[in-house]
């Protein structure tokens, strides 16, 4: 299998992510990862008429069925807290993400 995410970027990844992961766990992932790209690769390869238009918004369905737009409503959460309180982290009621450096991976 090629593989497509070396350590090096993987380890960068999962460092912008600000996820730990044990060697094993890291492993694991890093080769799952590079599974679903080499599946990516087979399915470009396959060969498509090009004539054959691009699905880009999936399967349009017809008038008749279609569901109208639903309006767009502001409804207040009844509490806030519980929402932020389930954050790993937060500071005077907000999520606290973590920094995301602008570097160039890999």
């Amino acid at each position: 299998m090629d593989e497509v995410i070396g350590k090096k970027v993987f380890d960068e990844l999962a460092r912008t992510g600000g996820i730990s992961l044990t060697p094993e766990e890291s492993e694991d992932l890093r080769s799952e990862m590079n599974r679903q790209m080499n599946i990516i690769r087979q399915l470009e390869a396959i060969p498509l008429d090009d004539r054959l238009s691009p699905v880009v918004r999936g399967n349009p369905y017809p008038l008749n069925v279609r569901c109208g737009l639903r309006k767009d409503e502001w409804a207040p959460f009844a509490d806030p807290s519980d929402i932020v309180n389930q954050a790993p982290v937060s500071r005077d009621g907000f999520i606290v993400s973590p920094d995301v450096p602008h570097q160039k991976i890999g």
